[in-house]
């Protein structure tokens, strides 16, 4: 597996990570990628979108409580922008850990940051396997 290190900085849409007060290792961009998780491997994974991304990590809405130290099997859709089928696309697949849970006050829904701890691509038709029937929460 790679590490989350080796995974390259997207040059649009970045906040910086300079900000005073700001924990971040990582630069984030603004990407709303279709991500799909399941908790601690078990039971299907449901979808929603990362709300930003970076090379350590992510953040998405989620509709149910969990707590930072959960593990998560996560597929992030990368589109691939080499098609005219928008369907074309790189998933990231990668095991990540919550670091923080934030109550989102206008909606029953968290605020998760995850880090990624390690990944891997799949391209093409492997990915249909796991998310063909997760339940959408964007």
């Amino acid at each position: 597996m790679m590490s989350p290190s080796s995974i390259s900085e997207p040059a649009a849409g970045i906040s910086g990570s300079g900000a005073e007060g700001e924990r971040r290792r990582s630069r984030r961009a603004q990407l709303h990628w279709v991500l799909y998780l399941a908790c601690n491997g078990a039971g299907r994974p449901f979808r929603t979108r990362t709300k930003n991304i970076s090379s350590g990590g992510f953040y998405c809405a989620v509709d149910h409580a969990v707590k930072p130290g959960d593990q998560f099997e996560c597929d992030i859709l990368v589109p691939t922008h080499a098609s005219l089928d928008p369907d074309d696309v790189v998933c990231l697949r990668c095991r990540a850990q919550a670091v923080r849970v934030e109550i989102i006050r206008e909606a029953a829904e968290f605020g998760l940051a995850c880090r990624i701890q390690d990944y891997f691509l799949i391209h093409g038709s492997n990915i249909r396997f796991r998310i063909s029937s997760a339940p959408q929460i964007d």
